[in-house]
């Protein structure tokens, strides 16, 4: 398992020449395909760790892309991007960016997909982050069949560049999301009831799901 790092060392640094096209829709947020140079089927515990780096570090990549992209460098453009509505919760409306059939063999059936979701800014000494939780998961036929990784990443921009922090995996934090979700009809994530936000943990911030009590740290 990944271990949470200041700056993540394949962490993007991406010019406005290396611009993506603009991502597509995913689960009422945005999303875009990825390439798959490597297939991977994740089958066991230590295959989905790396699959979801993997999807991790795809993710990272495609939303500075957007960003370089769409907004020329400027984050606020994070801001036009759909957003999730939730019809069973009072939460107010959030924005989503995802990306689909990472290291699939057939787009549309296998691999995973990635979907992050804002929670917010943290303001320190260095500049602003932008924080989001993101959540793996693994697709087998045409049907989600596991969430397999959720990890709190933020992401800072420096005229025009992205760096990032990304927290550890915490296989506790995930069990106890799970075991309040209980079997949903459909798997995805984040899921219509969740209500993730932005909180302190230790004087540092980390992101809480507040119907299960789930936190994943940043630091």
């Amino acid at each position: 398992m990944a271990r949470a790092t200041a700056v993540h060392p394949d962490a993007p640094r991406l010019s406005r020449r290396r611009l993506a096209a603009a991502a597509a829709l995913l689960l009422s947020g945005c999303a875009q395909p990825s390439a798959a140079p490597t297939p991977a089927t994740p089958a066991d515990a230590d295959a989905r760790a790396l699959a979801a780096e993997r999807a991790l570090g795809v993710w990272r990549l495609r939303l500075a892309e957007h960003v370089a992209s769409a907004g020329q460098g400027d984050p606020a453009v994070l801001a036009e991007l759909p957003a999730l509505h939730s019809p069973a919760s009072l939460r107010p409306t959030q924005i989503t960016f995802g990306v689909t059939d990472i290291d699939a063999i057939e787009a549309g059936r296998d691999g995973c997909d990635a979907v992050g979701l804002m929670v917010g800014r943290h303001s320190d000494a260095t500049g602003i982050a932008y924080v989001f939780v993101v959540g793996v998961i693994e697709r087998q036929a045409q049907r989600p069949v596991a969430l397999i990784d959720v990890r709190a990443v933020a992401m800072s921009l420096r005229q025009g560049e992205a760096t990032w922090i990304t927290g550890p995996a915490d296989a506790d934090a995930l069990a106890l999301y799970e075991r309040r979700r209980g079997e949903p009809t459909v798997l995805r994530f984040p899921a219509m009831a969740d209500q993730f936000v932005l909180a302190t943990c230790d004087a540092r911030p980390c992101v809480e799901e507040r119907n299960s009590g789930a936190r994943w740290a940043l630091y």
